[in-house]
């Protein structure tokens, strides 16, 4: 990453010349940024969920020749990612981009940040910060004096800058955080809401994970550094801020449907019928030749039954023949 400055201004370049910012006072915000043209595609591919909310923006100046931007395009956010009245709420910006979602607005944030053998949420309350603060400069900057400087966050993950200590419980927010959206090498690009600036738009920077005089921490110490006076010994005390790596571990919560629901559905299933097991044999009948189609009779009613009952008619007793040699003896 370098910075120069020419007749055309400060600008800002990413490592592989991919991206280029211009700075103040050439432009007022830095709310647009310039991508290389033949490098678009590929920088689309690191983020394209985020990517579709960028717009090209066409030429307002013819360029020189021996101009920086030539071969560049000019691209600025949508107004989706506009600041509407939320005073430039930093963290929850970040989690939207982190996201690719403009309108989220859960409570519970996105972020995590290393803490022992576990990862705690960032941005829930003061007193949460504070332990992970504390638990930053006690471990981590201990491990590596040089953990500020090369606090490295992946696409889609965020920086964080917080005082050497926080007001606990006073409604205020006193750190700065900034999700990263692309990379060129050891360039992370961001774009972030700032507190610091009026605009109703958010903007782009970027910062060297590489050369500490370009990181995020040696970007915003100044805003954050605090110092006090010690009346003994007649000095000035600084007190240096932290650089936290904020992780994205956020996981879309599945809704479940009640149990009364998951009931009623299931009476309207209809569950196959039984088969029986004689059916399981298949018998084959040979093809008949159809056969005319005979015409319906009439219905006949029914015989009516008498109600006089009919006389049970005596059977004749068979009378006995005589044979006429039995007679006269």
């Amino acid at each position: 990453m370098n910075i120069i400055k020419n007749e055309e201004g400060e600008l800002k370049i990413s490592d592989n010349e991919i991206f280029i910012l211009l700075l103040p006072p050439e432009t007022k915000n830095p709310t647009e940024i310039f991508i290389k043209e033949d490098s678009i595609k590929k920088i689309e591919e690191q983020n394209p969920s985020f990517f579709k909310f960028l717009f090209k923006e066409r030429a307002s100046r013819r360029l020189k020749e021996n101009s920086f931007l030539k071969g560049y395009e000019k691209y600025s956010i949508k107004k989706d990612f506009e600041i509407k009245g939320e005073k430039n709420d930093c963290l929850l910006f970040a989690e939207r981009v982190s996201l690719s979602n403009p309108k989220f607005e859960e409570k519970s944030s996105i972020f995590s940040v290393k803490s022992g053998k576990t990862d705690k949420k960032f941005g829930v309350s003061d007193k949460g910060n504070s332990q992970l603060l504390s638990y930053t400069k006690n471990y981590e900057i201990k491990k590596n004096p040089l953990h500020n400087l090369e606090v490295n966050p992946n696409i889609g993950d965020a920086y964080a800058m917080l005082p050497a200590e926080l007001p606990i419980d006073k409604g205020t927010c006193p750190y700065h955080a900034a999700s990263v959206i692309f990379k060129d090498g050891n360039t992370n690009i961001t774009i972030e809401a700032d507190a610091g600036i009026k605009t109703d738009k958010p903007i782009f920077d970027m910062y060297s994970s590489s050369q500490h005089k370009y990181s995020f921490y040696a970007s915003h110490m100044k805003t954050y550094l605090d110092h006090e006076f010690d009346e003994k010994t007649k000095k000035i005390k600084f007190k240096l801020p932290t650089t936290l790596l904020l992780k994205n571990t956020f996981k879309e919560k599945v809704k479940t449907k009640p149990k009364y629901e998951e009931e009623q559905e299931e009476k309207k299933i209809i569950k196959p019928i039984r088969r029986s097991s004689r059916l399981s044999v298949v018998e084959v009948i040979p093809l008949q030749q159809p056969q005319p189609l005979q015409q319906p009779q009439p219905l006949q009613e029914p015989e009516k039954k008498s109600k006089t009952k009919k006389k049970k008619q005596k059977k004749k007793k068979p009378t006995k023949k005589w044979f006429s040699r039995f007679r006269g003896r």
